[in-house]
């Protein structure tokens, strides 16, 4: 069964989001972090691979080169839609989801990845516990986070002191105590210590490994610098304080030597967690155990499930 419906569930919703407006320029990152994944996928069982937060395939490439299978996810349906094709129906699904409901039965993957996504959550346990919920005993997830202090925050909070937003005061975001929201511009952000991490992927019954630091890459004037030698750099340093990002690779508990599911049969519904191994090559996506209706938009399969009272988030028209 999924987890139960967090209170305040917050969902951003990017599809009038221009995100690869955000990119030129900042190749450096992309090579930095797809670095740092392909080294965490090398290290580990590639046989399927889940990506939570897909975006606009930044990092696809780097899973398809590596993985046996890959299962592609986002909130942003036209934006998973927009995708070059990547393998075929017998490796790959593009399923638009809700991390909070992921629709999915248990075990169904080896490893997965979280890359920019941990800080928009607003219940980041109840996400993480989905995801470990269909990872198979022994799969590993590579997470990044923001943490503060860092030099990012501070660099945030010069940025807010000299522009100010007329509808909030200034406050410091890298001073500030416990896990802090950011003003939504125009998705609530949320920041919060190492710490606060820590404590939410052992809440969500994950176990702690190895991190890497990085962020330096994003600033002008350290981008002369070769992406293997950020790598390098954060991962020696894995536990130093200060830098922007952190990339940890944690860990479900347990070893299961058992046979993952075949590819056409993980997927579930996602408000009751009924199994439903048709809805790959049916039409018709009704769960028929709950009120719960899906559909397919081309090769994306639509299993977005909003409970009520949640809120959602869209970028202005």
């Amino acid at each position: 069964m999924n987890a139960m419906n967090p209170p305040g569930e917050q969902i951003s919703d990017y599809a009038r989001f221009d995100f690869e407006a955000l990119w030129p320029g900042r190749e450096k990152v992309t090579q930095v972090e797809g670095a740092i994944l392909a080294a965490a996928l090398r290290s580990g069982d590639r046989r399927r691979v889940l990506e939570v937060g897909t975006g606009f395939g930044r990092l696809l490439g780097v899973l398809t080169e590596l993985a046996e299978e890959v299962v592609t996810t986002d909130f942003d349906l036209a934006g998973l839609s927009r995708l070059p094709p990547t393998g075929t129906d017998r490796n790959s699904l593009r399923v638009a989801c809700n991390v909070y409901h992921l629709p999915f039965v248990g075990g169904s993957f080896s490893s997965a990845s979280m890359i920019r996504v941990y800080h928009h959550l607003s219940e980041p346990v109840v996400a993480l516990r989905e995801v470990a919920r269909v990872l198979r005993p022994g799969g590993r997830l590579l997470i990044s986070y923001n943490p503060k202090p860092s030099v990012g925050t501070l660099v945030n909070d010069i940025q807010r002191a000299i522009h100010p937003s007329p509808e909030a005061p200034f406050r410091s975001i890298t001073f500030s105590a416990g896990r802090t929201s950011l003003d939504p511009d125009p998705f609530p952000v949320f920041v919060a210590g190492r710490r606060d991490f820590v404590q939410s992927t052992a809440a969500a019954g994950l176990h702690r490994g190895p991190e890497v630091v990085s962020g330096l890459e994003e600033y002008y004037f350290m981008r002369h610098i070769p992406a293997h030698w950020f790598v390098r750099i954060g991962t020696a340093l894995g536990r130093a304080p200060a830098f922007p990002m952190r990339f940890a690779l944690v860990t479900k508990p347990g070893a299961d030597s058992a046979s993952l599911p075949k590819l056409g049969e993980v997927l579930a519904c996602p408000r009751c967690g009924t199994p439903h191994p048709d809805w790959g090559t049916a039409d018709a996506l009704e769960c028929g155990h709950c009120p719960f209706v899906g559909r397919r938009h081309d090769a994306v399969l639509d299993l977005r499930y909003v409970p009520e009272g949640a809120t959602r988030w869209e970028a202005p028209t």
